[in-house]
């Protein structure tokens, strides 16, 4: 996400219509599925967001009704759905004012269809908890690691995620790649796993996805269209902005771990990974 996006969204944030408010405040502020103002898609920023429902809700004004904007909302709707795979719902201003119960009852109707608040976790992490009413954040442990034969070469990563006594393994891997893409891929995978906004307190022994992150190179490197500091291009731009993107949706906290000693998950995320990498071989 480019820092003006990011600004943008935070100012449709503080002037938001009366309508959006409304219904923010009203119903959705509160509602069983939690959703977020003012996200970034892409191009885009969405109104409102419930990621356990794969759900976009628009407030629409009177432009939107013009050909013009037809085309455009056609266009963006098109774009959320088949890059996202996100439902859009559409309603007007006029909607808000004149029938907002009904509205109200669209969008829990939707939400209900894909996420039920009672439905079992089904799979999903974290698991529900089975709350009610505007939800805290959750903290998720997560370990990962990545390993490469040849650098590059056959590779793979893995990854332990924790939340309270529940606890999940993920891995994968690639014929032909490097040890930092695999690391890359470790951290992203784990984390577009997660089906809500969460805290991760996020454990790797890379040193270039930590450095990267916490010093803020990443950052500048995207700022400057993938060019480093010294003026050469930046490995791995499209791995680092899906990243930075998850590292916007989530809280993530990053902890060093020294790798191949007594750390038992990070040992554990090593033999994931390096079992991952000799199904290339």
């Amino acid at each position: 996400m480019h820092p003006w996006m990011k600004r943008n969204a935070q100012d449709l944030r503080k002037h938001a219509t009366k309508e959006e408010n409304k219904l923010w405040y009203q119903f959705l502020r509160t509602f069983p599925q939690q959703f977020r103002r003012q996200v970034v898609f892409g191009p885009y920023i969405v109104d409102f967001y419930c990621a356990q429902a794969g759900l976009v809700v628009e407030l629409d004004g009177s432009q939107h009704f013009e050909k013009t904007g037809v085309d455009q909302d056609q266009k963006r709707t098109r774009y959320l759905k088949e890059t996202y795979g996100l439902t859009l719902l559409r309603f007007s201003n006029l909607d808000i004012l004149q029938r907002f119960e009904g509205v109200c009852a669209a969008i829990m109707q939707e939400a209900e269809r894909y996420a039920p608040s009672s439905a079992p976790c089904g799979g999903t992490f974290p698991p529900e908890g089975g709350r009610s009413g505007r939800r805290t954040m959750k903290t998720v442990t997560i370990y990962t690691d990545g390993a490469c034969s040849g650098n590059p070469g056959p590779g793979g990563w893995g990854a332990i995620l924790q939340y309270g006594a529940h606890e999940k393994e993920l891995s994968g891997g690639a014929a032909h790649t490097t040890n930092n893409r695999m690391e890359l891929t470790g951290v992203i995978t784990a984390l577009k796993a997660l089906k809500e906004p969460c805290t991760v307190e996020l454990y790797s022994d890379s040193k270039y996805v930590l450095d990267a992150l916490q010093k803020g190179w990443a950052k500048g490197w995207r700022a400057r269209g993938w060019v480093k500091s010294d003026k050469k291009p930046a490995l791995n731009p499209d791995l680092w902005a899906e990243l930075l993107d998850l590292c916007d949706y989530h809280q993530v906290n990053l902890h060093w771990v020294k790798g191949h000693a007594d750390n038992p998950f990070n040992n554990r995320c090593d033999q994931l990974a390096v079992a991952e990498s000799k199904k290339y071989k």
